[in-house]
């Protein structure tokens, strides 16, 4: 289970808080690899179990490239999306989505394409080229106290009953 209180501490370069598993490599280093060399996969079953009030924006599974984030799943609300970059309504991969309710995501990355996988089908395809990239997922709050009440138990929170990652 991660939890990021909308007071939350966060770090540089973002204004929202999380508790997130990073991907390092075998050796415990960061791991960084590009879009085009390889193949790269993640696959999450999770659940969203709470969603900040005043603004109900949760990141639960994303990969980042050496700058920013290059696509992610991100639930506002009821609705879950799979962003592009600064696109944060991409693609709706689910309308009425329902906390609690478990579900397999994934992104499959190869040959500059992004592929990402809801309920285990292909919900979206983004290109690009990027480095430095590396997996995360846990609960990235899109809430601060600038725009949702400032208290710690005012928060978002994932379940992540299995996670998987891999390289070819």
């Amino acid at each position: 289970m991660f939890r990021a209180p909308v007071n939350g501490a966060t770090t540089k370069g973002s204004n929202y808080p999380r508790s997130e598993l990073r991907e390092l490599t075998n050796a415990g280093t960061p791991a960084g690899w590009s879009a085009d060399d390889g193949t790269h996969w993640m696959e999450a079953t999770a659940a969203f179990t709470a969603v900040p009030r005043g603004k109900p924006d949760v990141v639960v599974a994303q990969v980042h490239d050496a700058h920013d984030d290059v696509s992610v799943f991100r639930l506002e609300g009821s609705r879950l999306y799979v962003t592009r970059g600064n696109d944060s309504h991409y693609q709706l991969v689910d309308a009425d989505y329902r906390l609690g309710t478990v579900f397999d995501a994934g992104f499959l990355v190869t040959r500059n394409l992004l592929g990402a996988y809801y309920g285990r089908r292909l919900v979206a395809v983004i290109p690009g080229s990027f480095t430095g990239a590396y997996f995360k997922a846990g609960a990235y709050t899109q809430a601060n106290c600038s725009n949702s009440p400032c208290t710690s138990d005012n928060y978002g929170e994932t379940t992540i009953f299995a996670l998987r990652t891999g390289h070819q």
